[in-house]
């Protein structure tokens, strides 16, 4: 029952990464602070994962980064924001059973990126997170299909070793097969040794009542 249940979970953790993503605006509180806020939801993905490869991509964008009470990039760089750096604050935490949430608030400078005070900016910023996310997410769907071959190398290294058994076991059946074609021609050649052997017996009876005859007649 285990080996039947299996596949269908990895087949069904695989439906679940396979989400639309879709990046959201919203007020969240990072560190203490409410900033306006990009998030994001990678569906099926650990979180310690995804604030490993956060980290690093912070650093691809120039920026120095710290992980104490949030995931904290100084001075990013990116040409797609404009010649300016940018601060980046972010928290990673888990979304209930959908998977986790990645909550990502960009400092420009005295003010946080947001759809409505900087509508030239914003499309850039989003492209971060939403490339960051649909890269995870197809992280998670790469593991579960590396997961998934070697569960299925499991199973067809069984089913060779079932097939080497029942080769093995038709190798028995001609075994016994022919150790009882061979038991039945013993027992014919036996059943016919006993039957000559009756006929010995039977003869040597009445050779001995001739002699006992033979000794009575005797006076």
């Amino acid at each position: 029952m285990r080996k039947l249940i299996l596949p269908m979970l990895l087949l069904s953790s695989v439906a679940m990464a396979q989400n639309k993503i879709t990046v959201t605006e919203k007020m969240a509180a990072i560190d203490g602070s409410s900033r306006n806020s990009l998030s994001v939801t990678i569906t099926g993905a650990n979180a310690e994962d995804i604030k490993k490869a956060w980290k690093k991509q912070l650093k691809d964008l120039k920026g120095k980064v710290s992980d104490k009470t949030v995931i904290f990039g100084d001075d990013c760089q990116a040409k797609s924001m404009g010649d300016n750096s940018f601060d980046v604050y972010s928290v990673v935490q888990e979304a209930t059973d959908e998977g986790v949430e990645l909550i990502v608030a960009f400092d420009l400078g005295g003010a946080y990126l947001s759809t409505a005070n900087h509508p030239d900016k914003y499309p850039a910023g989003e492209k971060i997170v939403y490339d960051f996310a649909v890269e995870q997410s197809k992280e998670v769907v790469r593991r579960e299909i590396e997961n998934a071959g070697k569960v299925l190398g499991g199973f067809e290294k069984e089913l060779v070793s079932m097939a080497k058994d029942k080769e093995g076991l038709e190798k028995d059946i001609a075994d016994y097969n022919k150790k009882i074609e061979e038991a039945q021609g013993s027992i014919e050649k036996n059943v016919a040794a006993q039957a000559t052997k009756q006929k010995e017996i039977e003869g040597m009876k009445a050779a001995l009542t001739e002699l006992e005859i033979k000794l009575n007649a005797i006076k």
